[in-house]
């Protein structure tokens, strides 16, 4: 059998349709985490700031250069999560977490 290396839009939008829910999930459990604990604990603003920065840069590249909804969609999931990431750092920004037992 001969075996294409080349990738088709096909699996182009597959694989592209696949990383929506887990990374989403990624950010979704570390959203949930915060709000349990009250707190962002040891989680870093300035790399989740530059995250988000990151995706809206990416996102206003996509609407200027692509037309693909899929893209399109996927940019603006990720950076509606990483900005309720920083949200949450100025919600909790005062917060101190409190001290783990001693053991």
């Amino acid at each position: 059998a001969v075996v294409s290396t080349q990738s088709t839009g096909e699996h182009l939008a597959l694989g592209l349709t696949a990383v929506v829910p887990l990374m989403a999930l990624s950010k979704i459990i570390q959203i949930k985490t915060n709000f349990v604990n009250g707190h962002t604990g040891q989680l870093s603003f300035v790399t989740s700031l530059l995250n988000a920065f990151g995706t809206l840069a990416r996102l206003f590249t996509i609407l200027q250069e692509i037309d693909d909804l899929l893209i399109l969609a996927n940019c603006t999931t990720v950076f509606a999560l990483n900005a309720m990431i920083v949200m949450q750092f100025l919600v909790y920004w005062n917060v101190v977490p409190p001290k783990e037992k001693a053991q």
